[in-house]
């Protein structure tokens, strides 16, 4: 008797009676054909699939598992993976159904952009894929729909021919990282920042005193001039009648001073810097009569430095302190405007510049807001009482300011 040494599977060879062996299954709807010429019990299994697939079985049980196998991954193999549906061939690098396959087709060749009502987070299925189509579409992206098999010329033709980039994800791309170059009204604010001058202490007065709140008085004014020619370049400001930027500034501007000099006198050495050539320490504030303001301006000195405040954060802090004010204007809206762009840039700002949550971030400049008001309450106090002594003069753009307030 002879007997035959090998056996295969051949799923794709016509239908074929054989000898007391025939296995063919009416359910099968590959119409498998199992060719076993052996009566032996020895089975040789590889990966189905893979060329050298082969099975010995003597038995019916292990070729209907074979097919068991087969079926499973033709099974897989044909379902959409966006909708779940029944797929009806692999389109754009993905098993997708028809419909899947013209969705995104149209999609691509009408440049179409899908807005979410809800929170980007659709459930999509074959009974609920037409409910949002955003989500539809993200879902087409992340299962590895390839935007470059789509024909953007909608002539009907042959496949085209594209590979996938080694690069790509089935997953969306993140969009660039902004920059601090992308901040556009950080820019103009950087552009528009103040030059730094200097001060000359009049050597011919009386006595250091009078010398050194002289020296102050030149030096508030000069500030002034340039605070008033910077805010007319904050993008927004001039959408504000004249009334209502005068109104803004002299509410603000020595606030802005505030901030200003605590910034200069960085990093915290017990001074307080108003030009590279005038500081004050302790002991020649205590001598002016400008122990508090200096003390108030030291706290947020402290906090500036240990919180670290950026050039770009007090660039932007400088402008909210303006539209932050509490007053009654003729065209709230514009200023209301105004203020949420400039919140806007410092939360950008934040974001690129500091690790963590950026909202808090935020929160905690915009707390130093409270303690520059303080500071500016004490200045006031300082200069009310200069004016009620007599002994020197103030200069008239300055009196106007403090008067306004």
């Amino acid at each position: 008797m002879e007997i035959a040494d090998s056996c295969e599977v051949n799923a794709n060879s016509p239908t074929t009676s054989m000898k007391d062996s025939d296995v063919h299954s009416s359910r099968d709807p590959l119409n498998t054909q199992l060719n076993v010429t052996t009566t032996t019990n020895i089975a040789s299994y590889a990966p189905p699939g893979s060329p050298d697939h082969h099975l010995c079985s003597s038995t019916s049980e292990t070729n209907l598992f074979s097919r068991d196998i087969i079926k499973e991954e033709e099974g897989q193999r044909r379902t959409c993976l966006v909708c779940g549906d029944i797929a009806s061939g692999f389109h754009y690098g993905v098993s997708s159904c028809e419909a899947c396959k013209a969705f995104f087709k149209r999609t691509i060749q009408g440049n179409i952009e899908y807005t979410c009502p809800a929170s980007n987070e659709c459930e999509i299925n074959k009974r609920r894929r037409k409910a949002c189509q955003a989500c539809r579409f993200q879902k087409c992206l992340r299962m590895g729909m390839l935007k470059e098999g789509v024909r953007l010329d909608r002539v009907r033709g042959g496949r085209q021919k594209y590979r996938r980039m080694i690069e790509s994800s089935p997953y969306i791309q993140p969009p660039p990282k902004k920059t601090l170059e992308d901040n556009k009204l950080l820019q103009v604010l950087r552009h528009c920042e103040p030059e730094a001058f200097l001060v000359n202490m009049d050597m011919t007065l009386p006595n250091y005193k009078i010398r050194t709140i002289s020296t102050l008085s030149d030096f508030y004014n000069r500030e002034l001039i340039g605070t008033i020619e910077w805010a007319k370049q904050i993008p927004g400001f001039s959408n504000l009648t004249i009334n209502d930027q005068m109104k803004l500034l002299q509410s603000s501007w020595s606030e802005i001073l505030v901030l200003s000099l605590v910034y200069r006198s960085l990093p915290y050495n017990g001074k307080i810097s108003l030009t590279n050539n005038f500081s004050l320490d302790e002991s020649q504030a205590r001598l002016c009569g400008l122990s508090e303001f200096f003390f108030q301006c030291l706290r947020i000195l402290e906090r500036v430095e240990h919180f670290g405040l950026r050039k770009e954060e007090y660039i932007i802090m400088k402008a909210i302190i303006i539209a932050n004010c509490d007053i009654q204007l003729e065209n709230y809206s514009s200023l209301l405007k105004l203020k949420n762009n400039l919140l806007s840039a410092l939360y950008d700002t934040t974001a690129i510049l500091r690790s963590g949550n950026p909202s808090i971030n935020v929160q905690n400049t915009l707390l130093l807001l409270p303690s520059i008001r303080q500071a500016d309450i004490l200045i006031h106090q300082f200069w009310d009482l200069i004016r009620t002594e007599g002994k020197i003069s103030l200069n008239r753009l300055l009196v106007e300011m403090l008067d306004a307030q």
